[in-house]
């Protein structure tokens, strides 16, 4: 039995080095993914980490005949396995729930207190598989997506070693999703990182949490200029009988409180698109948003 790993990011890197015993054994082939959207993506770290393990490591992602298992961790790109194999793709969300793109910054924006990951047996149908195992664990809020990321990256050890043993065992058991519980997660571009004013002020922290580094982060706009949103906190709600979303309310410790649809936001750390701090030191009026 002999097995190929198609692994992208953190994700992928943090499940081969959990590895043990002879499940690394059973790997025949890693195929390395790239992504020039992360700061980074991993793929020296993995590429690395497959030399020291004497793993054959390769950037070409044309399945090889001689393995009949595919795995796929953090992978973005279309596999077609061979008629003699089977795909199982490892998807970080807790299928049926959010099926799709990006369903970790979706769960986090949500507020969700479970986050983990499904391997599945792959499908024509993106993440509609059966369902092999599950791995999940509890998070608190506030969150960032690079905390996100480690931890789900834990799980994603636990689920691979637990897969590559049903498979050497020939164990390979899997359950047909719920179709009443199914949900899916939409795929982002740049216009996802722009903040909607008209969210709740607690998931707006939440959203510019999730979209943090490793991605390219928050976005909004201020007097004409483009600017991004590091840090900020939602703090307690006032009456604004006018409520206008997107002005500043007034400035809490030299910080702009913003309001929004519902709730306020103090923005605590701002920059220009540069990365250069923004201080807004006597400029009061300020409308973000245009």
């Amino acid at each position: 039995m002999k097995v190929t790993c198609y692994v992208l990011g953190e994700k992928g890197y943090s499940a081969l080095k959990a590895l043990q015993g002879d499940s690394r054994a059973v790997i025949d082939t890693v195929v390395i993914g790239t992504d020039p959207a992360l700061k980074d993506d991993h793929s020296k770290k993995i590429e690395a980490y497959c030399e020291a393990s004497h793993l054959n490591a390769t950037y070409d992602d044309v399945p090889k005949d001689s393995s009949n298992v595919l795995i796929a961790m953090g992978w973005r790109r279309l596999i077609h396995p061979l008629p003699h194999q089977q795909l199982i793709v490892l998807h970080d969300s807790l299928l049926p729930k959010y099926r799709g793109f990006n369903p970790l910054v979706t769960a986090l924006i949500e507020g969700d207190t479970e986050i983990g990951v499904t391997a599945i047996l792959g499908a024509e149908a993106y993440d509609t598989g059966a369902i092999i195992a599950v791995e999940k664990i509890s998070v608190t809020y506030p969150i960032t997506i690079a905390e996100a990321i480690h931890k789900i990256s834990q799980c994603y050890g636990t689920l691979l070693q637990h897969v590559l043993e049903k498979v050497l065992a020939d164990e390979l058991r899997a359950v047909p999703q719920d179709e009443t519980e199914a949900s899916y997660s939409l795929w982002r571009d740049e216009k996802d990182y722009f903040v909607q004013w008209d969210w709740p002020a607690s998931k707006i922290q939440r959203m510019i949490d999730a979209v943090g580094p490793p991605y390219d982060g928050a976005k909004t706009w201020a007097n004409g200029k483009q600017i991004r949103l590091i840090q900020a906190t939602a703090v307690a709600d006032v009456s604004v009988v006018n409520r206008d979303i997107g002005k500043v309310l007034f400035k809490d410790n030299g910080k702009p409180v913003v309001v929004c649809g519902e709730g306020l936001l103090r923005l605590d750390q701002i920059a220009y698109m540069d990365f250069e701090p923004l201080v807004f030191e006597t400029l009061f009026r300020i409308r973000f948003g245009i």
